[in-house]
């Protein structure tokens, strides 16, 4: 044997060891390479691809779905049904959009392409933006569903205490991983259809004058209905975190935007319904719309059905909250590798603390304000950005692959 040939081998030895050490190694989800973060989740803990609809609708449905009428109805009033549809069917292409982005990154992440794109320091500055963003809908969440119980049935309980009883409950969920979540999610699209049957008691109160003239308002007002009808839809973008945790296939995305769909059509439904049972006068007036027609139903045994409601909606809220409180401890985990337990916990203890002392609703409402704002930002202008900004770095990648080729 040449010691050409034993060289040769020797080479091809070293390189198995090598790729051998490296398959050991336990999957990490941190950041390596560079900057460059490897976020491999193994099978077990991946769910599948249907689950995504209802991991896309969980995370959209909150407490705005209980008053967000009045608030469309200030643009485009009877006609506000057109903005939330167009909304909607929008972001269907925000959602394909964002779809391409991560799949661009090394982690097929958001947080990842982050770190990818820009670098250290400003991915891991975006991806704190990213955790706020996802913090700030979550609190709300909770913010306004203790505001809800407080009105109805539990004002002699303190805040603090219904504050720290759902805390526990999403910390326990979080805790599981996001199997845990993800099952909570299917409870929390599948349980509130217990209520359909009931609310079609108040179809009898319906009106065709009250959304009576059809198109009658200008650009500027449905533009100002879009604008209101944003919050509503916020939370799907936590796909883009935990979409490497989606078992793989041909028709994985078409879940998701069926889950988007729905969404839409349940928010373009209820929206109708509304308008149909409330004059424009007296739904601008009324705080909690869709509970208040819940309040017509009543039966022999239960009297005050809205309370049933309200503790059924429960699941929705907590659902919802978990899949947010996931993201944001994923994508801390991914940018700095903080230890998730740990920072839930200070999540979680951030919002006992803030819900307890922002007492004057005005705060809240405030907040909502701002949140819509940031969603508007986040959806229709930075989703748009990091899109043109993958197919940019798609196309420098195929150009340096053809000059190494040649």
């Amino acid at each position: 044997m040449s010691r050409g040939s034993i060289g040769w081998n020797t080479k091809n030895l070293s390189q198995t060891l090598i790729l051998a050490q490296q398959s050991s190694r336990p999957v990490s989800s941190g950041n390596d390479n560079g900057g460059k973060t490897m976020a491999i989740v193994q099978e077990r803990y991946k769910v599948s691809p249907y689950l995504l609809f209802f991991l896309l609708q969980s995370s959209q449905v909150g407490t705005g779905i209980l008053n967000f009428q009045t608030k469309i109805a200030t643009g485009a009033g009877q006609d506000a049904w057109v903005s939330v549809l167009f909304v909607g069917l929008s972001l269907q292409v925000l959602l394909f959009m964002g779809l391409i982005v991560i799949k661009n990154s090394s982690g097929e992440n958001l947080a990842s392409f982050h770190i990818d794109v820009f670098g250290k320091f400003i991915g891991k500055t975006l991806n704190v933006g990213l955790v706020f963003y996802f913090l700030l809908t979550s609190f709300l969440s909770l913010y306004n569903y203790v505001d809800l119980l407080q009105t109805f049935g539990f004002e002699r309980i303190p805040a603090w205490e219904l504050t720290f009883g759902i805390c526990l409950v999403l910390y326990y969920i979080v805790l599981g991983g996001f199997r845990v979540v993800t099952g909570v999610a299917f409870w929390g699209v599948v349980l509130p259809l217990v209520f359909i049957p009931p609310f079609l008691i108040t179809l009898q109160y319906l009106e065709l004058e009250n959304i009576m003239p059809f198109f009658n308002h200008g650009v500027k007002d449905y533009v100002i209905s879009g604008k209101e009808s944003i919050f509503m839809f916020m939370g799907f973008e936590c796909v883009f975190i935990y979409y490497p945790f989606i078992k793989k296939g041909d028709k994985t995305a078409k879940w998701a935007h069926l889950g988007l769909l729905a969404t839409t059509l349940l928010y373009f439904v209820l929206t109708i319904l509304t308008f149909l049972y409330y004059t424009q006068g007296k739904l601008l007036r009324s705080q909690w719309a869709t509970l208040t027609m819940i309040k017509v139903i009543s039966f022999t045994i239960v009297e005050s059905f809205e309370f049933i409601f309200i503790f059924v909606f429960f699941i929705v809220i907590v659902s919802s909250g978990c899949i947010l409180l996931w993201s944001a401890t994923r994508t801390l985990k991914i940018s700095f590798n903080f230890k998730p337990s740990w920072s839930l916990f200070g999540i979680l203890l951030a919002f006992f603390l803030l819900n307890i002392g922002l007492e004057n609703i005005m705060y809240g409402r405030k907040l909502n304000g701002i949140s819509s704002y940031i969603g508007l930002f986040f959806l229709y202008f930075y989703i748009p950005f990091l899109f043109i900004v993958s197919l940019v770095k798609k196309r420098i990648g195929r150009k340096r692959g053809g000059s190494e080729a040649t």
